[in-house]
C-alpha cells in the first residue's frame, strides 16, 4: 500500500471500505510505502499497527517525522511563521497556534510509525508486478518522494501535482525545491499521473505545467506589489492570502519560500525590515 491515509475516528472505516471494494484484506498487507510524513498520508499508521505489523518505508529525510510526529512543527516552519507573525498589528491567537490541534480539527490526526526502513533517491522498489523508481521531490516535505514505473510510464506524484498547490515552506524545500521537483518529474515523460489528491491525469505535462504556472503566478503577484514601493513581509503575504488564518498558516511559510527564491534570483533585497525590488533606490 502506498500511503495509508488520515487518522481520526472515521478514517479506518473509509480505508477498510476501500480495501473491500478492491477485494483486499488488511491482514494481508505486508508493506507500506509512504510518499511523505504528513497526517493525510500516514495518520492512520497507529491504527494499522494495532491490527498488523507491516514493513514501513519512507525517504530518509522524513524518517524523523515518521517516528516522532512532533518534528512536523519544524518541517512546517511553525516557529518561523510565529516569528514573522509577531510583527502583525494585531497578532490575535495565532502566536499560540498548535499544529496538532489544527490537524485534529481538520479530522486528520497525525500518528507515527514504530520503526521504518529508509528510502533513497534512485532506489527501485519491486512491488508485485511493478518496479517503482524512487524520485526525491522536495518542496512540500523534506523527504517527499514520487514513484515512477518506467516500463508503464506510470507516475505516482504524491502531493506535488494535483488540483491545488501543496504547501511549500522553506524547510520542506520551498518554492525552489518545488520548481526543481516539477522539472524532475517533467523530464520523466510519464504517460499518466496518479496524484495523491484528485483524479487521474492522462496529460502529465499539462498537469505539471499547471502547478508550475500557479507558483510563478504567485511570484508575479509579489513582484507587482513591490512595484508600488517597499513592503513588509506581512504586507506581501497579504497579496497572496486574504483570510488571516490562512495568512498565518500556511501563508507565512509559502510567502517566505517565494521571498527566498526572489532574493536568490537577484530580483529583490531585504533592508531594515522591508522588502524592495533590487532595482529600486
Amino acid at each position: 500500500m502506498i500511503d495509508v491515509g488520515c487518522g481520526g475516528p472515521s478514517c479506518p472505516g473509509h480505508l477498510l471500505e476501500g480495501l473491500e471494494q478492491l477485494g483486499l484484506d488488511l491482514q494481508d498487507l505486508h508493506t507500506v510505502v509512504l510518499s511523505h510524513a504528513h497526517p493525510d498520508h500516514m495518520g492512520a499508521m497507529s491504527w494499522i499497527l494495532e491490527q498488523i505489523n507491516p514493513r514501513v518505508l519512507i525517504h530518509h529525510l522524513d524518517v524523523v517525522s515518521a517516528l516522532n510526529p512532533a518534528n512536523l512543527v519544524n518541517t512546517f516552519d511553525i516557529p518561523l511563521s510565529k516569528r514573522l507573525w509577531a510583527a502583525a498589528e494585531d497578532p490575535g491567537p495565532y502566536l499560540q497556534f498548535d499544529l496538532f490541534n489544527f490537524f485534529g480539527e481538520c479530522g486528520c490526526t497525525m500518528t507515527g510509525a514504530r520503526e521504518v526502513e529508509e528510502l533513497h533517491e534512485g532506489q527501485v522498489l519491486s512491488l508485485g508486478d511493478f518496479s517503482f523508481e524512487v524520485i526525491h521531490t522536495p518542496g512540500h516535505s523534506p523527504g517527499h518522494v514520487s514513484f515512477f514505473e518506467r516500463e508503464r510510464g506510470l507516475l505516482l506524484a504524491g502531493d506535488l501535482v494535483g488540483p491545488v498547490l501543496a504547501w511549500y515552506n522553506p524547510t520542506s524545500g520551498g518554492v525552489i525545491g518545488y520548481l526543481d521537483s516539477l522539472d524532475k518529474l517533467e523530464a520523466l515523460e510519464a504517460e499518466v499521473i496518479l496524484p495523491a489528491h484528485g483524479p487521474i491525469m492522462e496529460d502529465p505535462r499539462q498537469g505539471i505545467r499547471k502547478m508550475r504556472d500557479k507558483l510563478l503566478k504567485r511570484e508575479a503577484i509579489l513582484l507587482e506589489g513591490l512595484k508600488e514601493g517597499p513592503r513588509t513581509f506581512l504586507e506581501l503575504n497579504a497579496y497572496l492570502f486574504q483570510a488571516p488564518e490562512v495568512q498565518f498558516f500556511p501563508g507565512c511559510g509559502n510567502t517566505a519560500g517565494h521571498v527566498d527564491k526572489l532574493e536568490r534570483d537577484g530580483l529583490i533585497r531585504r533592508e531594515g525590515g522591508l522588502i524592495r525590488l533590487a532595482d529600486q533606490g
